[in-house]
């Protein structure tokens, strides 16, 4: 079977569903990204992340350590105000993942458990990429997944990416976006059809994401009365990759 070209990113256009789109309320920051609320239940991750003996809990949301509530963006992004120790790397990948997963917790367990058995070696990569993913999204990327290799067993990329925007704590020129089967989707739909929907994308591929969705927003912003963000952009892809 003969290879896609690969896709010119660079001229790639913004679709003009999109375009319409931002023009409108809907796409407000705030309601787009900051308000998007998962159902999370707190009882379950609490109990997870103490039965398998992993740091970082429990977690806690609005003074709640059990029960459904609604975890938003604008929640995990406060957990990454201040990431100066381990428990708080933790604690911000594992509302990131919570908030990624919702009620479909498919390998939650495996992460755990691999993190419980040697968290100091895989602390230091977190923090390091948490601290590469505010200005270099291809270098936090690479390292989380050297050699197109997940470098902490059963955390691919579709969920660390959301570990490395978030943990811009909500800066809206953070440059780290979230890259998951529904984003890519919407991508291929878009034009960019050399990009695979299931993972396993090289950290060239996040680059060329990143820096796109940047051009992006830097032309909607110019064109238009608001200022645009990446992670408007995004949240309009996985809205529209299903």
């Amino acid at each position: 079977m003969a290879r896609t070209a690969r896709t010119d990113t660079t001229v790639l256009a913004l679709p003009d569903t999109c375009r319409r789109w931002l023009g409108t309320d809907a796409a407000d920051r705030s309601r787009a990204v900051h308000e998007q609320a998962i159902a999370v239940d707190l009882r379950w991750w609490n109990t997870a992340l103490s039965e398998s003996g992993a740091p970082g809990g429990p977690l806690q949301i609005d003074n709640a350590q059990s029960g459904q509530v609604l975890l938003t963006r604008r929640q995990v992004f406060t957990a990454a105000a201040d990431l100066s120790t381990s428990e708080a790397v933790w604690r911000l990948l594992w509302l990131s993942m919570a908030w990624g997963t919702g009620s479909r917790r498919r390998l939650v367990h495996q992460r755990m458990r691999t993190v419980a058995a040697d968290p100091h070696r895989y602390v230091e990569v977190l923090a390091k990429a948490a601290d590469c993913s505010r200005t270099d999204p291809g270098t936090a990327y690479a390292l989380l997944y050297p050699d197109n290799r997940t470098r902490i067993p059963f955390l691919g990329p579709a969920f660390f990416t959301k570990f490395l925007y978030f943990a811009g704590a909500g800066n809206p020129a953070h440059p780290s976006l979230i890259l998951d089967s529904r984003v890519a989707t919407a991508l291929h739909r878009a034009g960019w059809t050399s990009l695979r929907s299931g993972g396993r994308w090289p950290a060239d591929t996040y680059r060329r994401y990143t820096a796109l969705l940047a051009r992006w927003a830097t032309e909607q912003s110019a064109s238009t009365s608001r200022t645009i963000t990446s992670d408007v952009l995004e949240r309009w892809l996985f809205d529209h990759g299903r």
